[in-house]
């Protein structure tokens, strides 16, 4: 199944769509869900919001400055589409926004500091990866083609650095950056944490990168690992409670790291999860209401 995990204006934070309850053998969701749920971390409580116009899995959900949320990619296991929709924070109401150049799915969006957003690679339905990038502009609700990947990527992780540049990570030999100034993408000399996908990547308050579990030599991981982007080198840190993939991960106010649900080895899961950089460690917390995986954040 597939959500969205994002704050607004507030300390809220939302989920939306996907699939619900997984029950068959191949990690595909036997309902669609379309409905929203608000997470406030001060009470540690769950509760319901509005609707999206379609069902989509494997989309992305990106802040925008405004406190909107934009939505991409992606429409389920028969087809993949480059329709988009914006959340309203202020109302929990959605409406239409313009689609990207082609459709994708398990791609990235990420808001740079210009407050446009930044999407990359992913994959075409039943066509493999991409290397293409494209810029949307919220102001004129555009797209627009930027410089592609230096290699094709799908089902990655794509992070805004305090640099303004942005961080991809994969299970390939090798990370990347974009420099949103030059347009162009670099490859970084130090190797990424070891080949994983399916993973998540958080900027921590130092401004380092958390990478979050994921799929590693066809099972799941609850390694992270966490890049600094001053020395351009990674180091190992601890392992999460529950291995999983295709989950989600957000930073707190607290300057704690919340990921939530995804795929482990008992299936689709409901559990979530809090990472405390002063110790790296992992504490479970309490559940969602409903299992979700495949989510974005």
């Amino acid at each position: 199944m597939n959500y969205l995990l994002f704050y607004s204006l507030s300390i809220w934070i939302v989920l939306n769509g996907g699939g619900a309850r997984q029950t068959t053998n191949d990690h595909k969701p036997t309902n669609d869900l379309v409905i929203s749920e608000l997470y406030d971390p001060l009470t540690n409580q769950w509760t319901i919001s509005g609707s999206m116009s379609r069902f989509r899995l494997f989309h992305t959900a990106t802040l925008l400055n405004s406190g909107n949320v934009l939505v991409c990619g992606s429409g389920g296991y028969t087809g993949y589409t480059a329709s988009c929709e914006i959340y309203d924070a202020s109302t929990g109401q959605w409406h239409g926004a313009a689609s990207m150049t082609i459709p994708r799915g398990f791609h990235t969006a990420t808001l740079l500091k210009s407050g446009q957003v930044l999407v990359t690679g992913g994959s075409t339905y039943n066509n493999g990866a991409l290397a293409s990038c494209e810029i949307y502009d919220p102001v004129a609700d555009k797209w627009t083609p930027t410089a592609n990947m230096t290699g094709a990527r799908s089902d990655h992780t794509a992070t805004l650095l305090s640099s303004g540049k942005v961080l991809i990570t994969s299970d390939a030999d090798s990370s990347q950056i974009y420099d949103p100034t030059t347009k162009q993408w670099s490859t970084l000399k130090s190797m990424g944490p070891k080949a994983r996908y399916s993973t998540t990547a958080t900027t921590l308050k130092s401004n380092k990168v958390l990478v979050i579990a994921g799929i590693e030599l066809a099972k799941y991981s609850g390694t992270t690992d966490i890049y600094d982007p001053t020395t351009d080198e990674w180091d190992t840190v601890g392992s999460m409670v529950t291995p999983r993939s295709r989950h989600t991960s957000i930073l707190l106010n607290s300057g704690k790291v919340l990921a939530t649900g995804g795929v482990g080895d008992a299936d689709f899961l409901a559990s979530c999860e809090l990472y405390d950089p002063s110790t790296n460690k992992w504490m479970a917390i309490d559940n969602m209401t409903e299992e979700r995986s495949s989510h974005t954040t």
